[in-house]
């Protein structure tokens, strides 16, 4: 998370107790991008992929040598083809990154009803 737990809608270090979220030390988002990179075994993007947010994601993908999939508008991927790319590169933590909604209104409802999809297709059930 950034520094300050900060979101769109504000501060929110209730993230922390709630989701095991931590609080990356950077004001940089080139730092905070590469680590969570760093910190996972692949990347998942979220979005158009022309945006400077995707270009630094992927481009921290690409020279830490970890696995990227973007999942951007017009693309035919299925949440079955995700969940057998997830099973396929044995990914055990999976970084999910994506447009801000302000970039791309209607991308958290779309991230959330996919991922969904994804991990019913991973055998997860909602709690």
């Amino acid at each position: 998370m950034p520094k300050g737990f900060l979101t769109e809608d504000g501060p929110r270090p209730e993230f922390a107790r709630r989701y095991g979220a931590v609080e990356m030390p950077f004001e940089n988002d080139l730092a905070r991008t590469e680590q969570n990179v760093q910190g996972a075994d692949a990347t998942l993007w979220f979005g158009a992929t022309t945006t400077a947010t995707a270009q630094m994601t992927v481009g921290a993908c690409h020279r830490l040598g970890k696995p990227c999939l973007p999942v951007y508008p017009g693309a035919a991927f299925e949440p079955a083809q995700v969940a057998a790319w997830i099973v396929e590169n044995r990914i055990g933590t999976l970084h999910v990154a994506g447009n801000r909604e302000r970039e791309e209104p209607g991308i958290g409802a779309r991230v959330e009803q996919f991922l969904g999809q994804v991990l019913h297709q991973l055998g997860h059930q909602r709690a």
